[in-house]
């Protein structure tokens, strides 16, 4: 059973990330992160759980599967689906005319169009304003050449903005995704009920609370994620729920959108409404959790993130400072796991939260450099300060740095999303941190 959640898992963080990122097959990356696992089950198999494993099939798996992992999506090409799924005829001499009328001189002064592999390049000078001149050549474009066209305006590596017609694709919604959604859910509230107790030191199942507090949070993000994407006209597909076969029972969840965000700043009205409607369930669940909850000596400790701390002491103010922890009621374990899953979805990398605001602020290319930083800053953290944090600096290393794809790259940010944008970050660093030294000692 767990090394069938834990296929699941790895599916589903390939088919979310991994996917859009190469030409490789994805059922050929999935089977090579599931090396590790099957070395695992196959020992099991044959010589039972009582029996330890030789460190060399412990590390060894590890070590080849991150290996061909890497060398498989970089011979893939690391080129976008969007740009690779679907290709067109190229343009007849007559809509190349067409296409050189789109552009007003005022507002972007095009040099030349090239046309490689279905995909047509403008280039040329930005004169106006970014988003005026993508809306103006935009409307122009599709009263030319209908709507078989994505438009793009991206920096090239000089920072000059061009324009790129990709071939549009619209993938159809599933007609079985509901099926797909309630399964997963239905899969991640009993593990979430039955299976993380022992991973936490406690004897009983967490049981119902905790169960439908995680999902809570969890369902909670995703339908925020779906306010913020309704005014920019974007519809995303079913969402699913990742499962995870040991603690915390699950990861998150995924919905993948029918077509790419129109700029920047869609990118940060999506992530902050799910990331603020998911915090305010964590913390009423957390508030009323801790409120129901038993100070005890040696139980529960919460000065290993600062938000959770701060929230601690709001609760029970100075009686944590006496030597004493708590013995957290299921409802606040499903507010501490909430918060931790919202930490690790801010992780500013690839196509996580984090790493679609860390897109919005710098750019994509930015954003991709960075997150090679955090992988590692994330990692020497999890390793020397927050030993929470050690398994999913590993898994870190296997997702992909490049974020997701939207039209105009161009459109800086209003000083409002910008705030926000930063807020975001500064949230991720007050959950994975732990509380500073200088405070009030807990426990």
């Amino acid at each position: 059973m767990t090394l069938g959640v834990l296929a699941l898992t790895t599916f589903l963080l390939v088919w979310h990330h991994a996917r859009y990122l190469s030409r490789t097959p994805w059922w050929l990356l999935w089977l090579v992160l599931m090396l590790p696992g099957l070395v695992v089950g196959v020992w099991v198999w044959f010589h039972g759980e009582q029996q330890a494993m030789p460190a060399i099939l412990v590390v060894m798996p590890f070590l080849l599967s991150g290996v061909f992992y890497f060398l498989l999506v970089r011979q893939g090409g690391g080129v976008p689906r969007l740009l690779t799924e679907t290709t067109a005829a190229p343009l007849t001499p007559a809509e190349v005319t067409h296409l050189r009328q789109c552009f007003p001189w005022e507002l972007y002064a095009l040099q030349r169009i090239d046309q490689r592999e279905g995909v047509v390049v403008c280039a040329g000078r930005l004169r106006g304003n970014a988003a005026t001149a993508y809306r103006v050549v935009a409307q122009n474009i599709h009263a030319q050449l209908g709507q078989r066209f994505w438009l793009i305006l991206a920096p090239n590596p000089d920072q000059k903005p061009y324009f790129a017609l990709v071939p549009r694709r619209r993938p159809a919604p599933r007609p079985d995704g509901w099926v797909i959604g309630v399964t997963s859910l239905g899969l991640g509230l009993w593990i979430t009920r039955t299976v993380t107790a022992p991973y936490l030191g406690i004897a009983q199942p967490l049981g119902w609370g905790y169960g439908v507090g995680v999902l809570a949070i969890l369902l909670a993000r995703e339908v925020g994620q779906r306010w913020g994407l309704h005014p920019h006209g974007v519809k995303s597909g079913w969402p699913w729920l990742i499962p995870f076969p040991l603690w915390p029972g699950v990861l998150g969840t995924y919905s993948g959108m029918m077509e790419p965000l129109p700029d920047r700043r869609a990118l940060v009205d999506r992530t902050w409404l799910g990331v603020a409607l998911g915090l305010v369930v964590t913390l009423c669940l957390l508030l009323w959790g801790l409120g129901h909850s038993q100070l005890t000596p040696g139980g529960f400790l919460p000065h290993h993130s600062y938000l959770l701390w701060v929230v601690s002491r709001w609760v029970w103010g100075d009686a944590l400072t006496a030597g004493m922890g708590l013995h957290l009621h299921p409802v606040a374990w499903a507010g501490v796991v909430g918060l931790g899953l919202l930490g690790i979805q801010l992780t500013p990398v690839g196509r996580l939260d984090g790493g679609c605001l860390l897109h919005a602020l710098v750019g994509r290319r930015g954003a991709q450099r960075w997150g090679w930083v955090t992988k590692a800053l994330v990692l020497l953290l999890g390793w020397q300060v927050q030993p929470w944090l050690r398994g999913w600096g590993v898994l870190l290393l296997f997702i992909p740095t490049m974020p997701p794809l939207v039209l105009n790259e161009v459109t800086e940010l209003d000083p409002q999303r910008d705030g926000l944008g930063l807020l975001g970050l500064g949230l991720f660093l007050a959950i994975i941190l732990p509380a500073p030294g200088f405070l009030p000692r807990v426990g």
